[in-house]
């Protein structure tokens, strides 16, 4: 995130595995393009408390010593399968930047952020 605005400077990291949707857990969830492509796990989100948005999917990708991270927008359509365990994004794989991720550089979403997203004011 070179360059970060304002807004990204806010943004906070939060595992996938604490994040809970009507689809159930988010951990572990495998992400696709378009054509069925794998394009990784989730492994977690990038959040902006005050607006209380989900700004970008972290992706979590295999590699031969070590697993790497890249950011999906969370702008992004969509869709979770019937299985439960696919999410298919309306994004075609050779369409996608994978500049390396590390969620060390974010700071993990607290109890400060929650109460904050909570009593934070929508802004119309």
């Amino acid at each position: 995130m070179a360059g970060s605005t304002g807004s990204e400077s806010r943004l906070c990291f939060l595992e996938a595995s604490c994040v809970k949707s009507p689809a159930g857990e988010l951990g572990g969830l495998r992400l696709h393009s378009q054509k069925g492509e794998l394009l990784g796990t989730l492994n977690g989100v990038l959040i902006d408390p005050t607006e209380r948005r989900v700004r970008f999917f972290v992706v979590e990708t295999p590699g031969w010593l070590r697993k790497r991270k890249y950011l999906i927008s969370a702008d992004t359509p969509t869709k979770v399968e019937t299985d439960g365990t696919t999410l298919r994004l309306d994004i075609e794989s050779d369409a996608l930047v994978r500049d390396e991720f590390d969620s060390r550089t974010v700071r993990k979403f607290s109890e400060e952020d929650a109460v904050e997203a909570m009593f934070a004011r929508q802004v119309a």
